[in-house]
């Protein structure tokens, strides 16, 4: 049996085999939303959760919630798991895990429900905060040849032979439709022109721009919010809701005209109007992200 064969029939088991699975199981890096407790009071909890939700319950709904007890210390053992999970479930939010915790409390959490995350190790083997995993940019879609052929190899140099002139014009020529040809099949980045938005966005409006930049020219009044996988552009007043890199992409930034925001997002972190300086308030900025916080700077 030659090579060949032996890759065809190992093939074949593969795709049997995997026609046979009912599952696979695959470890994934995927954006949490961490909540890191500063108290164990479940009240207290509930009581300042419940506010944030009601500004902006559509961007917490069905999010995945990584519970950080780093900042509890011993105190990690008064909380309680069950009705901190209740409370999540009451505000539309998933609880999932907990990290920054060990011993009778992570055993406790996973009595409840929640998994377990283990917390970066910076140099010398101490535990960090978790931040939001690196998620590479969004690629250029890459449009292929009407034809369907795929990319054409360099092709192959010509078997020696007599030398002459007649020779050499034609592997020249040779060479130089192959080159043409292969040129012409190779595939070619599209460029993705940003979503541009020329009317005002009215209160209770959602826009979203999927796999690209976004571009208001008009004001984003309050209870609208705008949303891009890309980068956000406002050039007018911001007092509604900016959300850039809702799919994960850590680099992305808001940039704005006028600011005055209820929220502003990037890649999972946000920050709520009372939480943003006042200094920047009806100025340029730009908005982006640094070890998972976001960071209002003058534009």
């Amino acid at each position: 049996m030659d090579a060949q064969t032996e890759s065809e029939t190992a093939r074949s088991r593969e795709a049997s085999r995997a026609k046979n699975q009912a599952f696979e199981l695959k470890g994934l890096v995927a954006p949490l939303t961490a909540l890191r407790l500063r108290t164990a009071d479940t009240g207290a909890i509930a009581k300042q959760l419940l506010a944030k939700v009601t500004q902006m319950p559509q961007f917490f709904q069905d999010a995945a919630v990584l519970v950080d007890l780093g900042s509890l210390g011993e105190e990690a053992g008064r909380v309680h798991f069950g009705q901190l999970a209740a409370l999540l479930r009451s505000c539309k939010m998933v609880p999932v895990a907990v990290t920054n915790v060990e011993g009778e409390a992570r055993a406790r959490a996973a009595s409840e429900g929640f998994g377990y995350i283990a917390p970066p190790t910076r140099t010398g083997g101490r535990g960090g905060e978790i931040q939001a995993p690196a998620v590479p940019e969004l690629s250029a879609p890459v449009e292929i040849d009407r034809r369907g052929a795929a990319p054409a190899e360099a092709a192959a140099a010509p078997e020696p032979g007599p030398v002459g002139d007649k020779a050499a014009n034609a592997s020249s020529n040779t060479s130089s439709n192959a080159s043409s040809n292969t040129s012409s099949r190779r595939p070619r980045v599209v460029h993705r022109p940003p979503m541009v938005i020329r009317q005002p966005v009215r209160g209770g409006q959602v826009v979203r721009a999927v796999g690209t930049d976004l571009v208001v020219l008009a004001p984003v009044n309050s209870g609208a919010e705008v949303i891009a996988d890309g980068h956000v552009h406002i050039y007018s007043t911001l007092r509604g809701r900016a959300v850039a890199g809702a799919q994960g992409m850590t680099d992305a930034r808001i940039f704005c005209q006028k600011f005055d925001a209820e929220l502003i997002a990037i890649a999972g972190a946000y920050l709520l109007a009372e939480d943003l300086p006042a200094e920047h308030k009806g100025k340029p900025v730009q908005i982006y992200l640094e070890e998972g916080i976001c960071h209002v700077v003058p534009l």
